[in-house]
């Protein structure tokens, strides 16, 4: 997909919740709010990844103003904070979850995770442990790709269709491990090959920041040609 076309925006959170301090990307929930109000004041449609890929997969165009809403990492605000919200609005998500962390603190518990999964919102993978995949030895990546996806399926009982990479970080041999694993799909962030036509085991996503409750700055990542006006890194 190149910068110039189209392509239905996929937004990205972390935690929802209190500012920490910390390294990991947080929006309050009173922002979290506005922008699920801005989108149901919008009427953009809210899908999921696996309609997303199904409209894909038949070649049929998906219009203008729709989205679909992502949390990686599974903490626990997305159980607490953001999922109230979303029934709310009567929308959707994908959670990315890593085994390694579900059930410790600040994250969400199996159980919880089973509850979303019978109540509209997917789990997927985010790896086994968070491991920045092109810094990982190569006899590790399976114990990432392949086992995290066992583990969730093994506490959900149910399949587990997309993967999460952790920073966004991929190379050629870690999207062939997640087409072998059974992933249908592979989500990065900014990154991208250079050239590449769309490729499903590296689709683009778009880091939503407290900041997306402006409006304008909600228009921009909701208009499908985001990439113009951000930079697009390597894979790795």
């Amino acid at each position: 997909m190149g910068r110039l076309q189209y392509w239905v925006p996929i937004l990205t959170y972390h935690r929802i919740g209190e500012f920490r301090g910390d390294h990991v990307p947080t929006v309050s929930p009173e922002a979290f709010e506005q922008q699920m109000r801005w989108l149901a004041r919008l009427r953009v449609r809210v899908i999921s990844l696996d309609e997303l890929l199904a409209r894909l997969e038949q070649g049929k165009p998906l219009p203008r103003w729709t989205t679909a809403i992502t949390f990686d990492d599974g903490y626990e605000g997305c159980h607490s904070r953001a999922w109230p919200i979303l029934k709310r609005f009567g929308f959707c998500a994908t959670v990315f979850v890593a085994p390694d962390d579900v059930s410790t603190p600040g994250f969400v518990t199996w159980e919880q995770a089973k509850e979303m999964a019978s109540n509209g919102i997917a789990i997927g993978s985010h790896t086994t442990s968070q491991a920045y995949l092109p810094l990982t030895r190569q006899e590790q990546l399976p114990h990432e790709i392949i086992g995290s996806k066992q583990a969730i399926e093994a506490q959900l009982g149910q399949p587990v269709r997309h993967i999460s990479y952790p920073i966004g970080g991929f190379t050629p041999e870690v999207t062939a491990l997640a087409r072998e694993a059974g992933y249908e799909a592979g989500y990065t962030t900014n990154r991208a090959l250079p050239g590449r036509a769309f490729d499903r085991y590296a689709i683009r996503r778009i880091k939503m920041t407290e900041r997306d409750a402006n409006p304008i700055a909600l228009l921009a990542k909701l208009s499908g040609y985001y990439d113009l006006f951000r930079q697009l890194d390597e894979p790795s």
